[in-house]
């Protein structure tokens, strides 16, 4: 029974540090719906949401540089070579040909 009790004084107190944590750094105060949300937050989750679009957008960028490195890495050296020679006989072409006006 002291166990019991030892484990909802915690759980009061933790939740009791949290909000207070919450005010105290000027976080907004809200249940798990919603209520309680300051008036004006609108602006600052708009804002929130396009920084985590573009945050996202990076990611994506750097998720492609990094499977790029991968297959360079994993890939077997000939084949890497057969790519490499063909991209720069591709810009080798580009180089020479005639310019159009």
């Amino acid at each position: 029974m002291f166990f019991v009790f030892l484990v909802v004084l915690l759980a009061v107190g933790g939740w009791y540090a949290l909000e207070a944590f919450k005010i105290k750094h000027g976080y907004p105060t809200s249940d798990a719906l919603g209520n309680g949300i300051e008036p004006g937050d609108d602006a600052r989750a708009a804002a929130l949401e396009a920084e985590n679009a573009a945050l996202r957008g990076q990611l994506e960028a750097v998720h492609d540089r990094l499977e790029t490195l991968e297959r360079i890495v994993t890939d077997k050296p000939s084949q890497l070579e057969k790519e490499i020679d063909a991209l720069k006989t591709l810009s080798d072409h580009r180089e020479n040909a005639p310019e159009v006006d």
